[in-house]
């Protein structure tokens, strides 16, 4: 495929991935207003635009199925059919079948064909049409020696007039075509060629007739043609399977052995049998039947009964779907859309930039040290500039909350009727916005809690009408800024967190001891651990013990926080704090002797000098602090780092008291240096990975700060290995 057809392809999937937002967001609505004429426009019209699309890249598969769901589409928008929770049903699940099929264009997996049959069958149905009988595919015990024979096709092509009036290139076509195969003849028609005075450049007037030698089968030439179709005479035959016979060149040699050698002219080595041709040991026809007689891995395991011919055939399509998955993985891009406003406003702080590179520039043409104050008005003019275009092309990344809350309607709509339950979502925030790339990663975390508050946290509606509660449930799903992070709340307004429920859970698996004693943030922590549940029984939504395991792992991983309020009998809610962006940090820079370190401000808890007899050394523990009847680890940074420091009394430095996965720790370092935003630069990719370094910084001096990673100096504390810095 050329790359002009591979980015207009790509420009039609993600386009169609916001009309199947819109159809999906439209269908969620319409079934709380059945009635509403401008929504079913609306989605009518973005089913539409898939469908006209898909056309135009001959993805059949997705034309006839958006055609099924259009017409049942126009019969709502019409009033010839009313809008009913069976139909709404209907529809979303089509919509999920649909996305299906255009992810299987995409990365060329395979469907489940009864599934799309039989809805196809309730749409037509549903639509008053007959359904077409579609025969059932029949199973494929093992790939046949045929299947992956060379075939020759011969190829008419006349293309459409107006060709090159869109700038079409024929050649494109033909060179597609050889890259599928060899192409061993090419004839050119020039017959319909008017005279010179009669010729219209921008008409297309020429036809080919090729012969393709090729193992593709034929969906994949019929795909060369995508994009030049439409109006075109195609014609492409069969015109023999070729097997043990091949043509043979004039001097008699067999063809396969032509094609070696350009492999061995290429510097990869030839096939044995070629060399023992070559050689003259055996005869080309020898070789041949010996070829024919060799099976296939699947044929192999079928006759010894190792395997079931179904079981081989579900193996090929794994592997089908994993090369096709890798390639989509290797060429897919990513892509943002950008309201134009951000980059009108960048451009003019970009032409103010200019302004003031050029007012420096003459100033310094004649610079005198009367005007150092305008000197020094100009470099403060410069900074604030700096200081905008980095501000406004961060703001570039940003995006609105909105679509990573985008799906939980649809999700949640679908656990309230598995659960029985009846659950109203509510959302609020939409509009805050956040850097793509922590959008794309809490997706997974803030499913795992709205699954969790329907399953766990609201009560069945007999339950909830007994405590003089509404019969229906509450998820709500909040987005705010809160200093220079972004909050994100989910709540439920459900039976809240059990206390003595997780205590008996915890002590049960041995995650505390029977007499310990727990604050109820503590307590609440337990539950993010590794396999802890307290499901009486597992379903296919929770009860495993992984999901919330998933969300304190990922949001941390983003630099954020995750807590939680619980009131029995009101309801919880869970605490997401996270950074605007993964690019820029906030930091307290701290020096330990000559070196300069920054700590994520999200992990400090307080900074403290210790006093006298505070500090105990304990056999396997190291030396613990003693804060506010709280024995912690400490750390010395220079031992760690192997550093020269200036203080190594603990009550003449200074101790910052961190928290990460809910362990506290007391760093030593010798001065707190100040607060400030740094841009992380990867250790991995400019050097290498360095346990306990983050990433790191150039510091306003020109100097490298490096950026602690606090799990991995707690790591590196308990193992006590020393990392030279």
């Amino acid at each position: 495929m050329s790359d002009e057809f591979a980015q207009f392809q790509e420009a039609f999937f993600e386009e169609a991935a916001e009309h199947l937002a819109i159809v999906e967001e439209g269908l969620l609505a319409l079934e709380q207003h059945p009635k509403d004429l401008e929504l079913l426009a609306k989605i009518f019209r973005s089913a539409h635009s898939i469908k006209g699309a898909s056309g135009m890249f001959g993805f059949n598969a997705v034309t006839q199925f958006t055609h099924k769901m259009e017409t049942l589409l126009d019969l709502l928008r019409n009033g010839e059919k009313a809008v009913s929770p069976s139909i709404a049903d209907l529809l979303l699940k089509s919509t999920d079948c649909l996305k299906t099929l255009i992810e299987a264009v995409k990365s060329g997996v395979a469907v489940d064909d009864e599934v799309v049959q039989r809805l196809a069958a309730e749409l037509a149905s549903a639509s008053g049409a007959q359904a077409p009988v579609v025969p059932q595919k029949q199973s494929i015990a093992a790939p046949t020696q045929s299947e992956h024979q060379e075939r020759s096709y011969l190829i008419k092509w006349t293309p459409p007039e107006w060709l090159f009036k869109r700038g079409l290139d024929p050649l494109q076509v033909i060179k597609e075509l050889n890259g599928l195969g060899e192409l061993s003849s090419v004839t050119l028609d020039m017959s319909r060629v008017p005279d010179l005075a009669e010729i219209d450049p921008e008409k297309c007037y020429l036809s080919w007739e090729l012969q393709l030698l090729t193992g593709k089968d034929l969906k994949t030439i019929e795909a060369a043609f995508e994009f030049v179709r439409e109006d075109s005479t195609l014609v492409i035959e069969e015109r023999e399977a070729l097997s043990a016979k091949r043509e043979t060149s004039e001097s008699g040699h067999d063809t396969r052995f032509t094609n070696d050698d350009q492999r061995a002219e290429d510097g990869a080595p030839k096939p044995l049998g070629a060399i023992l041709v070559e050689s003259g040991v055996v005869s080309p026809a020898v070789l041949e039947q010996a070829l024919s007689q060799q099976k296939r891995v699947g044929e192999i395991l079928v006759e010894q009964k190792v395997v079931t011919p179904q079981q081989v055939e579900q193996a090929l399509q794994k592997q089908k779907q994993q090369e096709s998955a890798a390639q989509t993985k290797k060429t897919d891009t990513a892509s943002i859309r950008v309201d134009t406003a951000k980059i009108d406003k960048l451009i003019n702080l970009v032409g103010e930039l200019v302004i003031t590179q050029s007012m420096l520039s003459d100033l310094g043409a004649r610079f005198e040290i009367k005007q150092l104050p305008v000197l020094l008005e100009r470099v403060a003019q410069l900074e604030r500039n700096t200081r905008e275009i980095q501000e406004r092309v961060m703001g570039i990344r940003m995006l609105p909350i909105g679509t990573a809350f985008s799906r939980f309607p649809r999700l949640v709509r679908d656990l309230s009727t598995k659960a029985g339950k009846k659950i109203q979502l509510v959302l609020s925030g939409e509009e805050t916005e956040l850097d793509k790339t922590v959008i794309e990663s809490i997706g997974d975390p803030l499913t795992h809690l709205v699954r969790n508050s329907a399953d766990h946290g609201l009560e069945p509606p007999e339950e909830r009408l007994d405590n003089n509660k509404s019969e229906v449930g509450t998820i709500r799903l909040n987005a705010f800024h809160e200093g220079g992070n972004i909050c994100i709340t989910v709540e439920d307004d459900g039976r809240g967190l059990n206390r003595e429920k997780i205590l008996a859970k915890a002590v049960k698996q041995g995650l505390i001891g029977e007499n310990d004693k727990l604050s109820d943030d503590q307590i609440w922590a337990l539950i993010f651990r590794p396999g802890f549940s307290t499901a009486e029984k597992v379903t296919d939504v929770s009860g495993r013990g992984v999901g919330m395991d998933v969300v304190k792992r990922n949001i941390e991983a983003l630099g954020g926080t995750v807590s939680i309020k619980t009131v029995t009998g009101k309801g919880t809610t869970f605490i997401l704090k996270l950074p605007l962006t993964l690019a820029i940090i906030e930091g307290m820079t701290v020096r330990v002797g000559k070196e300069t370190y920054i700590v994520p401000l999200l992990s400090i808890l307080e900074s403290i000098q210790p006093k006298e007899g505070t500090i105990k050394t304990v056999v396997g523990k190291g030396e613990l602090i003693n804060v506010r009847g709280t024995y912690l680890p400490m750390i010395r940074m220079y031992d760690v780092f192997v550093l020269e420091p200036e203080y190594t009394n603990p009550m003449k430095a200074i101790l910052l008291i961190l928290e990460t996965e809910g362990e506290r720790v007391a760093v030593m370092v010798d001065e707190i240096l100040g607060q400030q935003q740094v841009v992380i630069k990867s250790m991995e990719q400019n050097f290498r990975k360095v346990e306990g370094i983050a990433g790191a910084t150039i510091l306003g001096d020109g100097t490298v700060g490096f950026i602690l990673d606090v799990r991995g100096l707690l790591e590196i504390a308990r193992h006590g290995t020393p990392i030279a810095a």
